[in-house]
């Protein structure tokens, strides 16, 4: 993986918080110290680079990012408000715990959400978009090893964003960009991991077909079906990891 001190966030919009996915290499720091610092932090908290629970020392973390107490606090609150840390009296920040009950709420969403982006999908999405989505849906991968499984978890979520994107509602975007960035951070901890790396490539272009015909309840079914299994086989890994 490419070194904190290289990641930048690409912002796709003013609507539209940066994702996981939007952090990408640049061999320039950003003007605004505060969206530096705030882009490391997440994508080492989505990744798991940070633990969920750690605690965050700010003094530590001044140091090794070399910037002060006021960019780093500016960007801790952001990261507070996405709820990825959460800040306690006398105790300062902590990464943001994983539980069965905040995850089976985001499938919950995701299942609402993301299906319904299909359906709108398939009745907008241009000639283009389908290009697009066909050439995202095959997503090859070795589960068992770390770097190519990081690398499906971001082509993962191009694809899903990419199905987002052909219903033309930022608003729906910002919602799924938020929830995607969330729902993998078990498996870089190696809970629940796809083991077979054809079934997530067949439910894409199962999900690129029904588009491609504008079937819109076609797509809603497949990204349904997509979604709750994929959600269901984590979950389940999670309880019986014993996470609260």
């Amino acid at each position: 993986m490419v070194s904190d001190k290289t990641l930048i966030v690409r912002i796709m919009s003013t609507a539209v918080r940066p994702s996981l996915i939007e952090i990408t290499p640049h061999t320039t720091r950003p003007s605004a110290l505060p969206d530096h610092v705030y882009a490391v932090l997440k994508q080492r908290i989505l990744s798991c680079t940070l633990p969920p629970n750690q605690r965050l020392v700010e003094k530590n973390l001044c140091d090794e990012l070399r910037v002060s107490r006021t960019p780093l606090r500016e960007a801790l609150n952001r990261l507070s408000h996405e709820e990825l840390v959460s800040f306690q009296p006398h105790a300062g920040y902590r990464v943001a715990a994983i539980t069965t009950e905040g995850f089976r709420n985001l499938i919950e969403l995701r299942a609402i959400v993301e299906p319904q982006a299909a359906a709108l999908a398939a009745q907008r999405a241009t000639a283009e978009d389908i290009a697009e989505l066909r050439a995202r849906a095959s997503q090859p991968h070795d589960p068992s090893n770390d770097r190519s499984f990081i690398e499906y978890c971001r082509a993962n979520s191009r694809f899903h964003l990419c199905v987002v994107r052909c219903a033309r509602n930022p608003m729906l975007e910002n919602i799924v960009m938020s929830a995607l960035d969330m729902y993998q951070r078990p498996t870089y901890l190696r809970i629940g991991r796809q083991m077979d790396p054809t079934n997530p490539t067949a439910k894409h272009h199962t999900i690129v077909d029904a588009i491609e015909r504008h079937d819109d309840a076609a797509a809603q079914a497949a990204m349904y079906q997509h979604v709750r299994g994929g959600g269901d086989r984590i979950l389940e890994a999670l309880k019986e990891a014993h996470y609260p």
